[in-house]
């Protein structure tokens, strides 16, 4: 259900790694929303707060220990279930050009059909 949720109720759902990118999407896409956006992410006054210095890994044992847990494989899952959705659109709706993002024209368009008449 939560793929299905994922694909058919939200426009966008971006990862956390990639989230320069979703918001470069989010601003192709919605101008009048998100108009500014990318470079507030890149350069806003708190934009250093997103970059961790001193941040100690986990260890391979805590890894492993939560990677054996079945929560963790059915969050891992749908995580990575999301990473492609998001990754399949942006190959498919935007292109790059000089740092900026573009949203590819609508390649498809809608087309009343009607009954037959007898």
């Amino acid at each position: 259900q939560a793929k299905y949720n994922l694909v058919n109720e939200y426009l966008l759902v971006g990862v956390t790694e990639e989230l320069e990118d979703f918001i470069m999407i989010l601003e192709a896409a919605l101008p009048r929303f998100f108009r500014g956006a990318t470079e507030l992410y890149r350069t806003g006054k708190r934009s250093h707060l997103r970059k961790t210095t001193e941040k100690k890994p986990p260890t391979k044992e805590t890894i492993a220990k939560l990677q054996q847990s079945d929560i963790w494989k059915i969050e891992n899952e749908f995580y990575e279930f999301a990473l492609e959705q998001f990754q399949f659109v942006r190959a498919h709706a935007v292109r790059e050009k000089d740092g900026e993002l573009y949203v590819l024209a609508q390649s498809f368009f809608y087309e009343k059909i009607y009954p037959k008449v007898n």
